[in-house]
């Protein structure tokens, strides 16, 4: 039986799937689990912003992947792209490759929009490896810092108090996103742009895993936050606080949740895992201490716009590309590029990508390089 991709709910209504919502409702609980409320949650809050691709044989939905757009903030430059979600496929129809189709198709598409990269939080590693996609940055374990300062707090208690975030604190969350976009520039040079909506929006996930927003504050002012479900035992989604008042705020947070710490079964670590889309975008958005030329070929088997000999010039002030017919002085899979310049590849991975006899001089080159080693991701949805 032949199957047909469509790229958008809009694009399968108008090819007769009239009922292709509900469809990918019923396939996210079938597949994820989620509660009804977390499920409400994500159809009234993302769906409506995001692209849902689907792989239908006739009238069944077999497969589908979700594409969230974000704003990032990376090096104080905005740049769009797209997380990665919902990609499911139906028990029966597993095996046959469809995800792979599904997939390929997204990464196609993004390309052609000069989506620098694509990311994701994987439920396994090995599912998305195949695909290029490389870890780049892991998950603070928040939990475990909860149950270190608590457990062993033997000075007097802080000044500091535990405020929680309500739907009508309109103004608490003016602060909040003003208190969190001014640590992230302090702090951060690679992370998803706060507001306002953002807030709410977060707010309201937490809330359907019967959690919250909590804000730490000391002398009126906030220090941190967390955003935190309780449905399974406390899990944090994201903490940020001020570096200098970290005991302070974990205190407060194992004074309001101790009693719902429960013990870890296992050491998973959330990650993210990123995979450069449009090579030449991505290389044009790098910078480097002063100005420097290299010469880059990258082997990339699902994008095949990425298969390039590149003429890289950078300074402090981003990139140019020209195509270029000299030797390359590195050439490697795009998962080896994308692990590069996130400052996740080793000093002798990175000398077993260059083809120039003096390796040594192409290492002086790339360290001049301002890699993405400061990554802040934590995206639930």
């Amino acid at each position: 039986m032949e199957y047909k991709i469509y790229t958008s709910l809009e694009e399968a209504k108008e090819n007769g799937i009239e009922n292709v919502r509900e469809d990918v409702y019923r396939l996210w609980q079938e597949c994820f689990g989620d509660s009804g409320s977390y499920t409400d949650f994500y159809f009234e809050w993302v769906v409506p912003y995001n692209r849902i691709y689907t792989l239908y044989k006739e009238d069944k939905l077999c497969s589908m992947l979700h594409l969230n757009p974000y704003t990032f903030e990376i090096w104080d430059v905005e740049v769009k792209a797209d997380y990665i979600v919902g990609v499911a496929t139906k028990a029966e129809e597993r095996r046959k490759g469809y995800m792979g189709l599904l997939i390929n198709d997204a990464l196609d598409s993004m390309y052609k929009e000069e989506k620098p990269f694509t990311y994701l939080m994987p439920a396994a590693e090995s599912i998305y490896y195949p695909y290029e996609f490389r870890n780049v940055y892991f998950q603070e374990d928040w939990v475990a810092k909860i149950k270190k300062y608590g457990q062993n707090n033997k000075e007097q208690e802080s000044e500091a108090e535990l405020v929680k975030l309500g739907m009508s604190d309109l103004e608490e969350r003016r602060i909040l996103t003003e208190f969190t976009e001014e640590l992230l520039k302090k702090y951060r040079k690679y992370y998803i742009l706060r507001s306002r909506k953002y807030y709410e929006k977060l707010l309201i996930e937490m809330e359907s895993g019967q959690g919250g927003i909590a804000v730490i504050k000391k002398n009126g002012l906030p220090i941190g936050y967390a955003a935190y479900m309780l449905e399974e035992g406390l899990q944090i989604a994201e903490c940020l606080y001020e570096p200098d008042f970290e005991k302070e705020v974990f205190q407060c947070l194992y004074q309001e949740f101790s009693s719902d710490l429960k013990a870890q079964v296992n050491e998973f670590r959330p990650s993210i895992m990123m995979r450069i889309v449009n090579l030449k975008v991505f290389l044009e958005g790098l910078t480097a201490v002063e100005e420097i030329s290299i010469i880059i070929e990258a082997k990339d088997d699902r994008i095949p716009g990425n298969n390039k000999r590149m003429l890289l010039t950078l300074n402090e002030d981003g990139g140019c590309i020209a195509e270029s017919d000299e030797s390359p002085h590195l050439y490697g899979d795009i998962g080896d590029l994308t692990r590069l310049f996130y400052g996740q590849l080793g000093t002798e991975e990175t000398k077993a990508l260059i083809q120039s006899d003096n390796k040594e001089d192409i290492m002086k080159i790339l360290s001049k390089i301002n890699l993405y080693k400061d990554v802040f991701i934590n995206d639930v949805v």
